[in-house]
């Protein structure tokens, strides 16, 4: 049993070590979008990542994902962040998704996905989910931003914390990060009818640290907004132990065993 064991890891070990990774630059038109692949076999896994990160920043979990699952994983850089391009007559966030749809048709990954998202990409991969009920598997949120807690006024206020300095810098370093801040209001009203609902499988994984742009005396209403959706039907609330907002630093373990767990229960159905 013990010679079983040790040549099975081999193989496991060996297959993840040749893995064949695909990094490439997708025409959408006008621009191009970088992703980075590592192929594997049954529902793919799309990263969508907070807003201003890029895609290599699930980096250090990617492994340990690939072998709890053996899933093809796929992250990406959207518009105007890392490697990818930008075209500022196609902003906003349905533009954004409708380029994330032709960019994983021509990968070939149409058909069905399995989503894990952070923080404001929860919003992307919210409207993904809508306008693609029936591929989309399930999902396993970060930490996400939600319209109950992401309302038009709230988001108002938020952009009035940023000094014009900050904004202008933003816009040349990262100018989809820089259109995505100041649509906040606008995608805000647009999410309310087109969040996740108890149609899709869904785990809710939220940080036990509040992160900095939440001010204490809101802290009760985030708990409660991220508490109502791990709450419905079909979906399950984890609280991340002495975990920041990047959950998967300081408590990657809590983040592979969710992605895991769910991804086991409906990736083959």
């Amino acid at each position: 049993m013990k010679k079983i064991t040790i040549t099975l890891f081999c193989l496991l070990v060996f297959k993840l070590a040749g893995a064949q990774t695909i990094d490439t630059l997708i025409d959408v038109g006008g621009h191009k979008l970088h992703f980075h692949v590592i192929k594997g076999i049954g529902a793919p896994i799309l990263f969508e990542a907070g807003n201003g990160d890029e895609g290599s920043i699930w980096q250090p979990i990617l492994n340990d994902i690939y072998k709890a699952t053996g899933a093809t994983l796929i992250t990406y850089d959207r518009a105007g962040l890392g490697k990818s391009g930008f075209d500022s007559t196609r902003t906003g966030l349905l533009n954004e998704i409708e380029d994330l749809e032709l960019a994983l048709k021509k990968l070939g990954y149409s058909k069905k996905i399995f989503i894990v998202c952070h923080s404001f990409g929860g919003f992307y991969s919210a409207l993904f989910t809508y306008r693609n009920i029936k591929k989309v598997k399930g999902v396993v949120a970060i930490d996400i931003v939600t319209p109950c807690f992401f309302t038009k006024d709230w988001t108002e206020g938020f952009i009035k914390t940023l000094s014009k300095d900050e904004l202008k810098s933003i816009k040349k370093d990262k100018p989809g990060w820089y259109y995505s801040i100041i649509n906040l209001p606008v995608n805000s009203v647009y999410m309310q009818d087109k969040f996740f609902t108890s149609k899709t499988p869904l785990t809710m994984i939220r940080a036990e640290n509040i992160m900095d742009i939440i001010h204490e005396n809101e802290n009760d209403k985030w708990i409660d907004c991220c508490k109502s959706l791990g709450a419905m039907p079909n979906h399950r609330y984890v609280v991340a132990k002495n975990a920041d907002h990047h959950v998967w630093q300081k408590n990657p373990q809590v983040v592979i065993e969710e992605i895991k767990n769910l991804y086991e229960q409906v990736a083959n159905k």
